[in-house]
Formats: structure tokens, sequence, C-alpha cells
């Protein structure tokens, strides 16, 4: 059968041996309450969507095949401006981005990310702080 946690585990693992992630200091959660806190910054979060599971064989080792969706938030701020915080999140998610495609299958737990979509998701502004996130959708493609 298919394993969401292993493929969920598997990308927190692959962000957090990235070089750049680590010396940047990220905050890396997988399934945790979303961050409201500006300190931890810059924030990923790693979530699973839904997942479409079809017949692939009749029998053998790996008779079905699925496409899974994968949601990862990534957060900056600034005390500074929102265009700030802007060109900090863009950077972070360009880190982010590096990371995941350093290896498309993270690790052998899915056969081949198949699709990527980069979204603004939400937009804060409290006690002088802007708090960015936007939204990174990935699409795999899994066996099991």
């Amino acid at each position: 059968m298919i394993h969401v946690d292993s493929v969920t585990a598997a990308l927190l693992g692959q962000l957090g041996a990235d070089p750049v992630l680590t010396s940047s200091a990220f905050t890396l959660a997988e399934g945790e309450a979303f961050n409201n806190d500006l300190n931890l910054t810059p924030w990923v979060g790693i979530y699973h969507g839904s997942l479409r599971i079809d017949p692939h064989t009749l029998g053998g080792a790996q008779p079905w095949e699925g496409q899974l969706e994968l949601f990862v938030y990534v957060q900056e701020a600034s005390h500074r401006s929102g265009q700030e915080a802007t060109r900090r999140l863009n950077r972070a998610q360009a880190a982010v981005l590096d990371a995941v495609n350093a290896d498309r299958t993270l690790g052998g737990t899915v056969l081949m990310l198949t699709g990527m979509e980069v979204s603004p998701f939400q937009r804060d502004l409290a006690e002088d702080t802007w708090l960015f996130t936007n939204e990174i959708a990935l699409k795999a493609t899994v066996r099991g």
C-alpha cells in the first residue's frame, strides 16, 4: 500500500539535509500547526493533500498507482516593509525549490514529482511586522 507519511518524512529529510536551508537556519515542520511566530522565520511547513489511487496491475508487488498532492508552505517576515518581506520570501522559496529539485523521487518514496505550482497564500501585517507565506503544491506519482 502507499504510505503517505513516508513521503512527507522523506521530503522533510531532504529539506533538512540541504546545506543552504541548514546554513540559513530554516525552521522545518511536518504536519504541525501553522506558524504565526515571526521569530521562527524562515519557516517551512510540509503537509499532505489528496491521494487518488487507481489499479496499476493485477497482483504483483505494487498493484496500485496514485497521484499524491503535497503542500509546502514557505514563510518569511520583515519589520521594515511588505516589499522586503516579499523579497525575503522569494529568496526562501527559491532555496526550497532548489532543495526539492535535488531529488525528484524524494529518496525513492515517489516515482517522480510530476508538477509544481506556487501561489501566494497569506499576507499578514501585525504590530509593524509583515508575515508572508507562499504555497507550493507538489504533485507526485506513487506506487504501492
